[in-house]
């Protein structure tokens, strides 16, 4: 990873700051949301009324309490509030951080293969174009950044609640759990779709050494920022801008192929048009596995609804409409075999996910979930 200037005093306590008030935020202001959801719940049952079965009906009585406008407006102001100090903290560094990030290793043992041709498609740059929420709500998106991967480090690991110790050392447990999951087999090509800043693309390298592992996405500087960290970290990694919807790869072409936490930033046309890539880029027996968030139908309809704020007050454009939708059946249409789903059973420690399925501020191994198929043989 590039090297980032330490943070002073000042940036240390508001970074402190901001991670206690939303540590407090989850686990004092949405517990209490839960907590008086299930009181009235029970006062209601009481009263012979039904509990609510459906993410509508619970979103109807949480929406308007006082607690949930008060923790949503938080959270949404911590996430905004976070973002521009690790933005701020990094402006006078600028010129010392992009030097890093455009020069290249002398002796790689990896690649970076940039397109400055590729078109980047409307549905992930319009919330920029038009003056809307950035997807997570920072500034500027992934590709409209320089220095996003920089960001990113700092402010991922605050979003996360672990700002001291670092975005890229706060996860790799769970995406090693994840790849190293993946059915017993040999590997020789490995794609990992929208691969952002390489976390999953760098655990796959490092599970299966033996095996040629390809990160692809639209966002030069988070590939800039994934190449160099693979180096550094010595797993030889081929980053390439690629659209996932069309990667111009051979048919055919990979033995297993994954997607972390890009499901729900795309768009319905992109999902189908990914999955369809998908299928033609996989060899006959191979699969397919994608880690993102639950839905809505694996939740209880209050976790659901807490859930679904991002869509609404996280910049996730998308959130609601993939997290609604059987994709199950998409990729069964599309004609992918043995499908399957379920939670990524792995305990997390240090990171708090997302407030909506924070409980007695413990980390539930429910918030991520993997699904899974296979394309048929021949």
């Amino acid at each position: 990873m590039p090297e980032l200037p330490v943070p002073t005093q000042e940036v240390s306590a508001r970074f402190d700051f901001l991670e206690g008030l939303r540590r407090y935020n989850y686990t004092v202001h949405v517990a209490g949301v839960l907590d008086e959801y299930e009181q009235n719940a029970a006062t209601a049952k009481t009263n012979g009324g039904d509990r609510p079965s459906t993410m509508e009906e619970a979103g109807s009585r949480i929406a308007s309490t006082p607690l949930y406008q008060f923790a949503a407006c938080i959270q949404r102001q911590a996430q905004q509030m976070g973002w521009a100090a690790a933005r701020e903290s990094l402006q006078s560094h600028t010129e010392f951080i992009q030097r890093q990030i455009e020069s290249l290793p002398a002796d790689p043992i990896g690649r970076l293969v940039l397109d400055p041709e590729l078109d980047l498609p409307d549905y992930y740059t319009h919330c920029d174009d038009e003056g809307l929420d950035d997807i997570h709500l920072v500034a500027g998106g992934y590709w409209g950044d320089s220095l996003v991967g920089a960001v990113y480090e700092r402010g991922g690991a605050l979003y996360r609640l672990a700002w001291r110790v670092g975005y890229s050392g706060t996860a790799p447990g769970a995406l090693k759990a994840f790849a190293s999951a993946a059915p017993t087999g040999e590997y020789r090509r490995i794609l990992d779709m929208g691969c952002s800043f390489g976390g999953l693309t760098m655990a796959l390298g490092e599970v299966y050494p033996d095996a040629a592992v390809v990160g692809i996405d639209l966002s030069e500087a988070a590939l800039r920022w994934a190449h160099l960290t693979a180096e550094e970290r010595g797993i030889p990694i081929a980053f390439e801008q690629r659209n996932a919807t069309a990667t111009g790869f051979p048919s055919e072409s990979f033995d297993l192929l994954t997607g972390f936490l890009l499901l729900h930033e795309l768009s319905p046309e992109a999902l189908d048009a990914v999955m369809a890539e998908s299928f033609r880029v996989l060899r006959p027996g191979g699969h397919i596995r994608f880690l993102d968030i639950p839905p809505y139908a694996a939740l209880s309809p209050e976790v659901a609804f807490l859930q679904s704020f991002d869509s609404r007050g996280n910049g996730e454009a998308f959130w609601d409409g993939f997290l609604s939708r059987d994709f199950k059946s998409l990729l069964s249409e599309i004609g992918f075999v043995r499908v399957s789903d379920g939670p990524l059973d792995y305990d997390e420690p240090g990171y708090w996910g997302s407030a909506a399925l924070m409980r007695d501020g413990k980390f539930r191994p429910d918030n991520r979930w993997v699904t899974e198929a296979f394309k048929p043989s021949h």
